[in-house]
């Protein structure tokens, strides 16, 4: 039973995975035509020719908001004919609409699929690599979409907050060499490490400067640190430019001052 329990679980977020506002809410108002057309139809069933039960109605539902019919089924009163009009009024951008959302959720899985059958591997150029996730990190994305300069955020947990989910790629661990790599790191502008944590930049640094010497490539690599301390070690593990908004905002009080 728990089994159960968890394989309806990961098939409940797999199918909401991706799924926005705007298609949800296309859903949502397909489903809503969807059960108008069914019961209404089913409740007026005397006035219809052809319509004995749900499944009837049902049937006469989609075939009529995907091709207005098809001429087993028709009403007989002008009230029916009222009903099949409003059906077809509500039901046949809303069945385009489903449709097309269904398809790009399709398409969209499936270049998910085959991403993971290349490893995981981006193709993006000249982009910047931003390394785990902090408030850093959210300042930088706005930054970036404003200023329509290509990024990719490696972090361990999903983001639905980013506005698009290209810009993100889960790792289980981001500022390994293989999550790194998975990026294009060879191919990118800078890798900025943007973690909480001085000892998670630190390690990102030298796995960056690692591919860097393997793949002979020239890419930055931005390091920041919140203790002053650590600005060293991290210059001595391949960081090119170390920031420390600790030492910046005291340098800014004594100016002050």
């Amino acid at each position: 039973m728990p089994q159960k329990k968890r394989y309806y679980r990961k098939l409940y977020k797999w199918i909401i995975a991706g799924v926005n506002l705007y298609s949800l809410i296309v859903i949502i108002s397909f489903i809503a035509v969807l059960a108008y057309g069914t019961i209404g139809s089913y409740l007026m069933r005397d006035e219809f020719s052809g319509i004995k039960s749900l499944n009837d109605s049902f049937y006469y539902t989609v075939v009529t908001y995907s091709t207005l019919g098809d001429g087993n089924i028709y009403p007989v009163t002008e009230r029916a004919k009222y009903l099949v009009i409003t059906m077809v009024v509500l039901g046949f951008g809303n069945f385009a609409m489903f449709v097309s959302v269904v398809f790009y959720q399709v398409v969209n899985r499936i270049q998910k699929a085959l991403n993971k059958l290349h490893g995981g591997k981006l193709h993006m150029k000249d982009h910047i690599i931003l390394c785990g996730y902090s408030v850093l990190t959210e300042l930088l994305i706005s930054k970036y979409n404003k200023s329509n300069i290509k990024f990719i955020v490696l972090d361990n947990r999903p983001h639905p907050e980013l506005p698009n989910e290209e810009n993100f790629l889960f790792v289980n661990v981001p500022n390994r060499a293989e999550s790194l790599a998975k990026a294009n790191i060879e191919f990118c502008k800078a890798v900025i490490a943007t973690s909480s944590l001085d000892s998670e930049n630190i390690l990102a640094a030298i796995n960056a400067n690692k591919l860097r010497e393997e793949y002979g490539a020239k890419f930055k690599i931005l390091v920041r640190v919140l203790y002053e301390e650590n600005a060293e070690p991290a210059k001595r593990n391949g960081a090119d430019h170390v920031i420390s908004p600790t030492l910046m905002e005291a340098t800014a009080i004594i100016g002050l001052l």
